[in-house]
């Protein structure tokens, strides 16, 4: 909670806006970055050394790297980071390398930076940052408060236990069990029991993770922590009413195959491209030799 609580004083005193998707989204790319080498130079420093222009082209990078990994729950994170499709002003700028000061003096790449997903896992960073950024108003229109790590605990086991009888009765058949949260908020109900299979020795890439909400920034926190939880591949993330669609997962899946069809052909495109002006090379080469 304190670094939510430091985020939006932080992002309001900067008079940032009212689009609270921005400094979220800072938050959350901020926190798909990991520490790979836990004696080399300091993330922390590294990043806090970035001036606004340079800091933006990160945030960029962090996104486009992470769809070409998982384009399906980018995808659904779109809102977080689309803002920075256009041009950012130095207003916003300022606001924005403002946020992520705070955020990772706040300690934020403690919590979220560790290679092990196991340790990554500990707790929700982005519910209490889209709650504190909220207005109360907002939050009673939206039904959404933070649900504190402990409490997600104790509602986890019980999910924990159901899902363990189902698993001992199929996983010679399927190998796995589903686990869905169809009022997920940011999905930290799901990161508890998580964890809770981490615990028993089991892995969650092996089980299906399906959440819904329908509030867009809390369904794009949610795709975020999928991938800081390591969820593994098998995760739907819908954005849309779960009582009034019961197909939102079926439907969110669909979009989801959609986009990675996409980023293959994408990519391959890329490839082929490469590959083109790589031999382009290689014969302007050759005929100069030849001359």
């Amino acid at each position: 909670m304190e670094i939510g609580e430091a985020v939006a004083a932080t992002w309001h005193k900067q008079h940032g806006g009212t689009a609270i998707e921005a400094p979220i989204g800072v938050v959350a790319a901020l926190s798909l970055v990991q520490r790979k080498d836990p004696s080399g130079p300091d993330l922390k420093t590294q990043i806090l050394s970035l001036e606004g222009p340079q800091l933006i082209g990160m945030l960029r990078e962090i996104w486009s790297l992470h769809w070409m990994h998982r384009p399906d729950l980018i995808d659904r994170a779109r809102i977080l980071h689309e803002w920075l499709n256009d041009d950012v002003d130095d207003h916003r700028m300022y606001a924005v390398r403002a946020v992520a000061k705070m955020a990772l003096e706040r300690g934020l790449l403690d919590l979220t930076a560790h290679e092990d997903p196991f340790d990554r896992s500990t707790t929700d960073v982005l519910s209490p940052v889209m709650m504190c950024l909220r207005s109360r108003g907002a939050q009673q229109g939206l039904g959404e408060f933070h649900t504190p790590a402990s409490i997600a605990d104790t509602m986890a086991y019980s999910i924990f236990v159901e899902t363990m009888n189902s698993y001992d009765t199929l996983k010679g058949a399927n190998g796995g069990e589903h686990i869905y949260d169809p009022a997920c908020g940011s999905g930290g109900l799901l990161r508890s029991a998580a964890q809770k299979l981490r615990e028993q020795g089991l892995d969650p890439a092996d089980f299906q993770w399906s959440m819904c909400d329908v509030d867009e920034i809390a369904a794009a926190c949610a795709a975020v922590n999928a991938i800081i939880w390591d969820l593994g591949p098998r995760v739907t993330v819908a954005c849309d009413d779960s009582l009034a669609n019961p197909n939102a997962i079926e439907d969110a899946w669909k979009r989801a195959r959609a986009v990675v069809e996409h980023r293959d052909e994408v990519v391959g495109k890329a490839r082929i491209i490469a590959a083109m002006r790589q031999t382009q090379h290689l014969l302007e080469r050759a005929t100069a030799v030849a001359a």
